[in-house]
């Protein structure tokens, strides 16, 4: 018999997978240690990855998702532990986790089950690391935030057990199924995960039976673990709030009884109602909140105005007409920003340029609008002008603000902290980021001191080593920490997580033999960082439709001079592109169902013409269309037409 058994129940995070293993591996020092991933029929190479680079651990592929309870209890049964620790596939564990963790429940024999302190990807406490029962009173001051304003109470918070401070050892009533660990002894008495829990709800039942069962809950605050949370299911999303709150129906329907049982059951059927609609709320908010935001300070600001002039006696407008005249322009002029990518989500980089020219085009369709309507409606070309200046200044406010909480993702402050990994590291970040990326970088030795041979690297000065963590941080004034997954210890990453979080730094953790770097986001990959800006994003493409057509229009304008000088051809491919039947520029690598009338990799030709095509499409900006579309015009190249299926 084996001192514990470690169980990962695994679907579709084999990034997270492959990192948890890791720390595993390393936890094992002095422990008797078998180890069992179940897999709920992942499709992202997670098996795989097990079975190559984890030979020792025991696998099990299951043909469906069977869910969290039934496949713990497939490995329960199979184990040989005489302790059995659930892990999530989404945490990293210390060094010394299961060594103490084993120490501590050999010295307390009544010992059921044991919770650690968990912390996410930020350094911020997960408060469920320890709970309480719960009961209706315990559940309705968690759902109504009362429990925020006595964080210590016993009554007030007795769902997070806010009378146990974080790094105080108790007993607690209810574990959490991230890290549970428990005395196989205690099993065998009151029965496995009840499986009526497809997922949420098993670990409060099960801690609940435990106690009920004359076992002790503790939380151990003598080691503490990476939990990132939430990677298979968001907690903001309506899939998690059903899920979770059916979790708690059925909880309710099995452990209380009567009048308990009816307000617990009526109490989170309000809550998950409540919970379904903020979650709506959110996702609007979070997805349009920039542009209701413009567009509700331009209107206002406008008719403000308005008003303020009619008061004045300098002007008189026809009210209420010209309110919703206004209100159509402005709806007018958002939407064209819209539409040409003005309003794209922070995370995608959107330039300074990309805004500006935004603008520019929702302004020319906001003056086309205003021009076509009835002499009647026209109320006052200067407010016209002034809805476009606010606008302006509004949408750069409110871009402003968003950029600045998410943090300028092409300025970067980074500390490095590894040893002979840190050339890789660097060259790593490198090539996932993009030649976009600035940023200024310093390095800690991953050890207790710096070797007088550490190899020195261009930009990257070392600065110290890994305890004076904290201290670089605030002296250098960073944006990111990024550790090295094959040098650094989990404990030291685990430790300095708190200091971190506290300090709003992004930590993340590479791992530079499989490409990986990871952080709560999951895996950034050039996949996912280096194509923000490829023509296959909408908003990117919309960008470059809204260049073809401004450069059209402007050749328009342009027309007497372009046959005076012999380019009358120009004008016919201005009204295709113009039309949408072609656009000026090819798009590099991208399949492109409309003709184009210039290539882009023109005069190129192999590998070369290979790699202009693929940097066009991959990393698209309006100027490099302008670039070639100015060349053809200067050479006075000749227009042939392009791309026809």
């Amino acid at each position: 018999m084996t001192d514990l058994s470690v169980i990962i129940v695994s679907y579709n995070v084999r990034a997270f997978l492959e990192q948890c293993l890791v720390s595993v591996e390393r936890a094992m020092e002095g422990v008797d240690v078998d180890v069992w991933v179940v897999d709920n029929r992942s499709v992202d190479g997670s098996v795989d990855m097990v079975r190559r680079r984890f030979p020792w651990v025991n696998v099990v592929a299951n043909e469906d998702n069977v869910g969290f309870s039934v496949a713990n209890n497939q490995a329960i049964r199979s184990c040989d532990g005489r302790h059995v620790v659930l892990l999530n596939p989404d945490t990293v564990v210390r060094e010394d986790t299961f060594r103490n963790c084993l120490a501590y429940a050999d010295a307390n024999p009544k010992l059921g089950g044991l919770g650690v302190p968990m912390y996410d990807g930020t350094g911020r406490y997960l408060p469920e690391s320890k709970r309480g029962l719960p009961t209706p009173w315990a559940a309705l001051c968690r759902m109504s935030g009362v429990h925020r304003l006595a964080p210590r109470s016993r009554t007030l918070n007795a769902y997070y057990a806010g009378h146990v401070a974080e790094q105080e050892t108790a007993t607690v009533d209810i574990l959490s199924g991230a890290f549970m660990w428990m005395r196989k002894a205690a099993l065998d008495e009151v029965g496995l995960l009840d499986e009526q829990f497809f997922m949420y709800g098993e670990d409060i039942d099960l801690s609940w039976r435990l106690v009920a069962g004359g076992w002790e809950n503790h939380y151990f605050a003598g080691t503490s673990i990476i939990h990132y949370k939430g990677e298979s299911t968001k907690k903001g999303s309506l899939n998690y709030v059903m899920v979770f709150y059916r979790a708690m129906l059925l909880f309710a329907a099995k452990h209380f009884e009567g009048g308990q049982a009816r307000a617990f059951s009526a109490m989170i059927r309000g809550a998950i109602y409540g919970r379904a609609a903020l979650a709506i709320a959110r996702r609007l908010a979070s997805r349009w909140g920039d542009l209701m935001r413009a567009a509700a300070l331009t209107a206002l600001a406008v008719l403000g105005i308005m008003a303020v002039l009619q008061a004045a006696g300098s002007k008189s407008y026809v009210w209420p007409d010209v309110a919703w005249q206004v209100l159509a322009l402005v709806a007018t002029q958002i939407t064209g920003a819209w539409a040409l990518g003005g309003y794209r989500e922070a995370r995608h980089g959107r330039t300074l340029s990309g805004h500006v020219l935004a603008w520019l085009g929702a302004s020319m369709l906001t003056l086309v609008v205003y021009s076509l309507w009835p002499e009647s409606w026209r109320f006052s070309r200067f407010m016209v002008l002034a809805l476009l200046v606010l606008h302006a200044a509004f949408h750069g406010a409110v871009t402003f603000r968003t950029w600045k909480r998410s943090g300028n993702p092409f300025r970067i402050r980074r500390l490095l902290v590894a040893g002979n990994d840190m050339a890789a590291m660097v060259d790593l970040l490198r090539r996932n980021e993009g030649e976009r990326v600035r940023q200024q970088s310093f390095a800690l030795w991953a050890g207790d001191r710096l070797p007088e041979d550490a190899e020195g690297m261009q930009g990257v000065p070392w600065v110290g080593v890994e305890r004076d963590i904290e201290e670089a941080v605030q002296i250098h004034n960073l944006d990111e920490v990024v550790f090295s997954g094959r040098d650094v210890r989990n404990d030291v990453i685990v430790g300095a997580l708190p200091a971190l979080g506290r300090r709003h730094v992004t930590c993340r953790i590479a791992w530079t033999d499989v490409g990986d770097v990871m952080s709560s986001g999951g895996a950034s990959r050039e996949a996912f960082v280096a194509f923000r800006n490829g023509l296959h994003v909408p908003e990117v493409a919309r960008t470059k439709r809204a260049f073809d057509v401004a450069s059209a229009l402007l050749l328009g304008v342009a027309a007497p001079w372009l046959v005076l000088t012999g380019r009358g051809s120009w004008l016919g491919a201005a009204g295709r592109v113009l039309t949408g039947r072609a656009t000026w520029v090819s798009p590099g690598a991208m399949r492109w169902e409309v003709p184009f009338v210039w290539d882009v990799t023109y005069g190129l030709t192999g590998r070369g013409a290979e790699r202009k095509a693929f940097t066009h499409a991959q990393d698209y900006h309006w100027r490099k269309d302008l670039a070639v579309v100015a060349d053809a015009l200067i050479s006075r190249r000749a227009i042939i037409s392009h791309g026809h299926h």
